[in-house]
Formats: C-alpha cells, sequence, structure tokens
C-alpha cells in the first residue's frame, strides 16, 4: 500500500468533528461503505463479529501513527470494556475529501449500532444477496440489534448516502 492510501485514511479522521472517531469499528465501518462509493482505499474485507471486517485496515492504525498522521489512545468504557479513540494530527499535508464530505457528515453522525447494520446489510448485499436474503441475513447474524427502528434506521442511512439500501 502507497503512502498515498495512509493519507486518504488520516484524512478521513481529520474530516470527522474535531479530528476524532471514536471507536476502530466506526473507522471500519465507514471505510467500507466509501469505499463503495468510490473512497480512493483498498482495504478487503471479510464478515466478522460486528460485520465487514478487514485486517490491513486494522494493521494500517498503527501506521498512522508510525507516520505521525494520528494518535491512537485507548480508554476504558464504565463497563471496563476498552474501546478505541483517533485523533487526527494537527499540520498533516492530507488530500481534499471535498466530494465525500456530505457523506463522511453522514456516517461520523450515526449511531454505530445503524452504522454496523447498514455496513453488514450492504455487504450483504455487495455479495450478491437480494434484498430480501440481505435482510434475513442480518437478522440471523446482528439479533436483537435490528430492533427498535435500528434495521429501517440503517436502510436509510445507506439509501441517503446513494448505496442501495431495496
Amino acid at each position: 500500500m502507497s503512502i498515498e492510501n495512509y493519507r486518504w485514511l488520516a484524512a478521513l479522521v481529520a474530516a470527522h468533528p474535531d479530528g476524532k472517531v471514536v471507536g476502530r469499528t466506526r473507522l471500519q465501518k465507514e471505510v467500507k461503505l466509501l469505499q463503495r462509493l468510490e473512497f480512493p482505499t483498498d482495504y478487503s474485507y471479510t464478515i466478522h463479529f460486528y460485520g465487514p471486517y478487514s485486517e490491513s485496515l486494522q494493521g494500517d492504525i498503527g501506521l498512522l501513527e508510525a507516520f505521525d498522521l494520528v494518535d491512537e489512545t485507548c480508554v476504558e468504557s464504565r463497563d471496563g470494556n476498552p474501546y478505541y479513540i483517533l485523533q487526527a494530527k494537527q499540520g498533516a499535508d492530507l488530500p481534499d475529501l471535498g466530494k465525500f464530505k456530505d457523506e463522511i457528515a453522514v456516517l461520523s453522525d450515526a449511531p454505530i449500532v445503524v452504522l454496523e447494520l447498514a455496513a453488514t446489510y450492504d455487504a450483504f448485499r455487495e455479495g450478491g444477496a437480494n434484498h430480501g436474503e440481505a435482510i434475513n441475513r442480518l437478522r440471523r447474524k446482528k439479533g436483537s440489534k435490528c430492533d427498535s427502528g435500528n434495521q429501517e434506521k440503517a436502510l436509510a442511512l445507506l439509501a441517503s448516502i446513494g448505496l442501495e439500501s431495496q
């Protein structure tokens, strides 16, 4: 992977409010969906516990720190589980994300459960499942996360960024 790919990933972190992404899962899902909209990174994904997951993207987060583009901090939640905060470094020469700004704003505002459901449904669709099959697979994989209107919000999220949701 070239340095340009790292710069795009760092630019995505920097494009978030306060230049901060809370959670590796969020970054994973956002990159997956943005790649479907021609975001110029080429991470490969497989379905994992929280939906689409890229080992290479995960590895590249450490390289972003080595290139002095972001800081990653591990924080413990109230229930004792760790999560990570990625903070963009000021002054880095990063690509312009103007073409993706609206989509990034929508994705960064989405609750993590809705984002997780949207990325997982989209991965099933991208893999060839029709709408009904993708919904069935989503419900089997995510169970109660699909309740409380979250499934509908996930489909609406996809539609709002221009990805097929029906």
